[in-house]
């Protein structure tokens, strides 16, 4: 997804960045909580009820 795409918070994603341990892949989708400080390339969303901290590079807006 591009820098500086407006989210708002609870919005769905999709996730289609590197694949890592605890990831299912059958359910890619998670939603976000918010831009990190430091402008609009990190974010915190919610995947599974965790917490993760990501790049916005590797999600994509869900349908």
């Amino acid at each position: 997804m591009a820098k500086h795409t407006t989210l708002k918070r609870g919005q769905l994603l999709k996730y289609i960045g590197k694949r890592w341990k605890n990831l299912n892949i059958s359910s890619p989708f998670m939603k976000f909580l918010g831009y990190d400080g430091n402008g609009f390339a990190d974010m915190w969303v919610e995947y599974q009820g965790r917490t993760l901290f990501i790049s916005i590079k590797e999600v994509e807006l869900a349908s």
